[in-house]
């Protein structure tokens, strides 16, 4: 019996031997991954680094070439020519920075009529955002539009109510006015429907509290 005994916690020594031995495996995965993970952020970041560097030696090497030019014609006495080299670059900057102007009004009308609907993340807002500004152009008088021709505002409009579009939403998406219908207030008085009201007897409501108005209105 007790040979039998002893046996047993013979072979239960062996197993916990053998379990310690056993290396965690998941745990050497993850070392290896965090790893390869690190090295990838030290590469990157000094790929960047270096990047970021030859485009600013770049960029004082040419306004030196640009300096030695313009000084090497004022010498000759050829200012007309200097001037015009100044000149050019600042039609450049000026181009540049009108396309900006026009790109930012562009954002901030898309932004404006995004920010009255109801998403329901902010990753979904920018996927809706990116969507919209991408079928955006210019049309014959520079005014931002759709490619089929229509608003920002409808354009915004008609995403919202695009079934296609109903995940990126908290809320099924209103008309895109940016509205929310007046509803009448409880009680037993009978209210018109707005839309058959004159604007006294609307307002006349409005103050009695028989129409409750939730939003804004715009015109």
């Amino acid at each position: 019996m007790s040979e039998n005994i002893e046996n047993n916690n013979q072979v239960k020594e062996n197993n916990k031997a053998e379990e310690t031995k056993k290396p965690d495996v998941k745990q050497m995965v993850d070392d290896e991954v965090s790893k390869a993970i690190s090295n990838i952020k030290v590469n990157l970041d000094n790929a960047y680094k270096e990047r970021d560097e030859a485009l600013n030696t770049i960029t004082k090497i040419k306004e030196e070439k640009r300096q030695a030019e313009i000084s090497s014609l004022e010498n000759q006495g050829k200012h007309s020519e200097a001037m015009q080299i100044k000149l050019n670059e600042l039609n450049s900057k000026l181009e540049l920075y009108e396309q900006k102007n026009t790109e930012l009004s562009r954002d901030n009308a898309v932004r404006s009529q995004l920010n009255s609907l109801n998403f329901k993340s902010e990753k979904a807002a920018n996927m809706a955002y990116s969507d919209i500004v991408k079928s955006l152009k210019k049309d014959a008088l520079g005014n931002w539009v759709n490619e089929n021709g229509t608003s920002i505002n409808e354009t915004v409009s008609s995403y919202a109510k695009d079934d296609n579009n109903a995940f990126l939403f908290s809320v099924k998406a209103n008309m895109g006015t940016g509205i929310t219908p007046a509803k009448p207030s409880t009680g037993t008085t009978p209210v018109s429907s707005i839309k058959d009201m004159s604007t006294d007897e609307m307002l006349n409501a409005i103050g009695k509290g028989q129409i409750k108005v939730d939003g804004e209105w715009s015109s």
